[in-house]
């Protein structure tokens, strides 16, 4: 009966080790720091998400949010910080007014939704097929300069 409570007790155990094992951290893409600055025609984007679209189909795409012309990356369905290492298209959404003028408009308007925000970067950057804008994530922390032109 005692040899019994003994091997029950350490199967217990190693399943416990198991358990903390499996919970060693945030499961993900292994990604590098990667951030910048996005400019269209030479000014600071504001209200635009930033998504690296990878060249190559098993990389995660990375994106993150444009304010003040500023941006962090994050890859991955768990949003891990970073991008993996290699080659990306860029590829932009408008996330809201392109200008104040076009604020004003959007919500002058009465009844209904409010129209979709209008792009302050030309249409080619709304696809990977279509942009013509590629970057490098090489190892180590990245820093980003991309400017855009209209």
């Amino acid at each position: 009966m005692i040899r019994s409570a003994q091997w029950l007790l350490a199967l217990v155990a190693a399943v416990g080790l198991v358990g903390l094992v499996g919970c060693s951290g945030p499961a993900g893409p292994n990604t590098v720091p990667a951030k910048g600055t996005l400019t269209i025609d030479g000014q600071p984007a504001d209200n635009v998400t930033i998504n690296l679209s990878p060249l190559d189909s098993t990389l995660p795409m990375a994106s993150g949010p444009v304010k003040g012309g500023a941006f962090e990356l994050f890859s991955g369905a768990q949003g891990k910080p970073g991008a993996v290492p290699g080659k990306y298209k860029v590829v932009l959404a408008q996330t809201g007014p392109a200008s104040m003028e076009e604020a004003k408009a959007m919500y002058s308007k009465g009844g209904g939704p409010p129209p979709k925000p209008k792009a302050s970067f030309p249409e080619k950057y709304l696809q990977a097929g279509t942009s013509d804008k590629e970057v490098e994530i090489k190892a180590g922390p990245n820093e980003l300069k991309i400017d855009i032109t209209k």
